[in-house]
């Protein structure tokens, strides 16, 4: 960073440099750090041990190799289980955190309900123990990561239960079941309200499992009819109260976990997709051309996604601000050029590849100044890969070739004619890394040629995408996409009926027939007015003098 500085320094008294500096993705920081490192997921675990330890040996009688022994157990156990169900959370030190995290704090608010609440002393019965807020962490890592996730969590939560806090099997399944209902109900939650009403059906399920697993109804008792009514009634508002309050903290905590661990869920996304945003409303005033080719890429995107299970949401936004880079020359953009001019008429052709590639580092820049997201950016960098500028590639290429015929003539070296780099025609890249990023990729791909067609016919369309799409495959530019071939031809035929659909052509319609028209126009038809006379040929001009 010094020699950075000095250097710049020096540059800047030599007149060689304006003393500013473009903003720049930070690729190397703390969470890459983090997520490489084997020393701190050792860490992580070994401290999860001493917390899950901790949580066992709060106010048990049980001796502590007791506890130690089950711990162990429960360890091995998610172990075991997490890189069947979840790879990404195990490939991840990040999200092995939050999972571990959530799992931790949940089996500490359980155990603190069981020893310290008063809530479970009605009519002098102690009411089992049924209703502990099981659904909490399964539902955050639902939304946050995975489905896989919520389930594996809702299993290790419940053993968790059955050992720390109370062996009756009965604790177990209402546990489990809560568990897996609330990781089942949080797979598609895109709005906050969405949180509300799976919280409501969570503490329907967790009433059922309090009625069937309880033994409220146990009519072999002593009790009376109205104590054994306010004891159902008190179970049923509690398990209701549970669910909503539930949901409440999951939405509240919700945008804090977000931020501390750099995920963005379906909720955000959706919120992220208001065209509102100030760089969109920049965009349609400055680049309309621009704008409206956004909006058919995300058009495009999305309908590729959900053909593959890909997040739609995210799809579009990030086509939403995959060109904001052009609002810096958006002139020089075919989409922008007005009709009769060409402003790349007077520059080389390098150059003018020059000026096209540079939308995506300025791209970038106002990205980072306006606060988008990773995930946007990785997209407006990642969304050309390392392809060629190949329009003016080919006019080099030509240059350099009537340069060579035009040397012939002059006798001229072949030294003399510079040659044609493709690496100054080409992206910097680097390719799609995600599947989200290559479906904006060849959607954007896909939309500009088509804007090429004369005659946009069905199998021209056809033609077109399995063109472009095989072009890509062939370049190498999703071999890091993690798409499969599978995915990829899914993707193709999406495409293509959704171009279809977009460039389909509104029919002619035929003449208005003459039996429809108004009695006027019947009147007029009848009687036609005679011809005006030609006008007569103008004098021929008087001689000059």
């Amino acid at each position: 960073m010094i020699l950075q500085w000095l250097k710049k320094k020096s540059l800047e008294r030599k007149g060689l440099s304006c003393g500013k500096t473009r903003r720049q993705d930070k690729d190397t920081d703390w969470r890459d750090w983090f997520e490489q490192s084997a020393a701190a997921r050792w860490l992580m675990l070994g401290a999860f041990f001493a917390v899950l330890m901790r949580i066992g040996l709060w106010a048990s009688e049980a001796p502590a190799y007791e506890i130690f022994v089950l711990t162990v157990l429960i360890l091995t156990l998610f172990l075991f289980l997490l890189p069947l169900s979840s790879k990404e959370v195990w490939k991840s030190n990040q999200l092995l955190l939050l999972t571990m995290l959530c799992l931790v704090i949940n089996l500490a608010v359980n155990k603190y309900i069981f020893l310290y609440t008063n809530v479970t002393k009605i009519t002098g019965e102690q009411i089992p123990m049924l209703l502990l807020p099981s659904a909490l962490a399964p539902m955050l890592l639902t939304i946050l990561i995975s489905p896989a996730a919520g389930f594996i969590t809702a299993f290790i939560l419940s053993v968790s239960g059955m050992l720390f806090i109370g062996a009756d099997p009965g604790v177990f399944l209402s546990s489990l079941i809560t568990g897996l209902t609330a990781a089942q109900l949080s797979q598609h939650i895109r709005r906050r309200a969405d949180i509300l009403m799976a919280g409501v059906k969570i503490s329907l399920v967790g009433l059922a499992c309090a009625l069937l697993l309880g033994g409220v109804l146990d009519l072999g008792n002593a009790n009376s009819i109205p104590n054994k009514t306010l004891f159902l009634v008190s179970q049923g508002v509690l398990a209701i109260v549970l669910g909503v309050l539930t949901s409440f903290i999951v939405a509240a905590v919700l945008p804090v976990f977000e931020w501390l661990f750099d995920r963005i869920t379906d909720i955000s996304w959706v919120e992220l997709a208001d065209l509102k945003h100030p760089l969109l409303k920049q965009l349609a005033e400055e680049a309309p051309g621009t704008y409206h080719h956004s909006l058919n890429v995300a058009n495009l995107a999305e309908s590729a996604a959900e053909a593959i299970g890909a997040n739609p949401t995210q799809c579009r936004v990030c086509a939403y601000f995959h060109d904001i880079g052009k609002l810096d020359k958006p002139q020089y953009f075919t989409e922008n050029v007005i009709p009769g001019q060409d402003p790349h008429a007077q520059l080389t052709p390098s150059m003018s590849a020059l000026v096209i590639i540079s939308h995506v580092k300025d791209g970038i820049d106002l990205a980072l100044k306006h606060g988008l997201r990773q995930p946007i950016i990785d997209v407006i960098k990642e969304h050309h890969g390392t392809s060629l500028v190949y329009y003016f590639y080919k006019r080099a290429l030509q240059q350099q070739q009537d340069a060579r015929e035009g040397g012939k003539i002059l006798r001229l070296r072949e030294e003399d004619i510079p040659e044609v780099d493709p690496r100054s025609f080409s992206y910097p890249g680097p390719i799609p890394q995600t599947k989200e990023s290559a479906i904006v990729s060849l959607a954007d791909a896909v939309e500009s040629a088509s804007r090429s067609l004369k005659n946009p016919t069905a199998q021209r369309v056809e033609n077109l995408v399995r063109e472009v799409i095989k072009s890509r495959v062939q370049e190498g530019q999703l071999d890091e996409s993690q798409l499969s071939f599978n995915e990829i031809s899914l993707i193709t035929k999406r495409l293509i009926f959704t171009l279809k659909n977009m460039l389909h052509a509104r029919p002619e319609y035929p003449a208005k027939p003459k039996k429809d028209q108004d009695p006027a126009a019947r009147a007029k038809d009848k009687n036609p007015q005679p011809a005006k006379a030609a006008p007569a040929a103008a004098a021929p001009a008087a001689p000059a003098n």
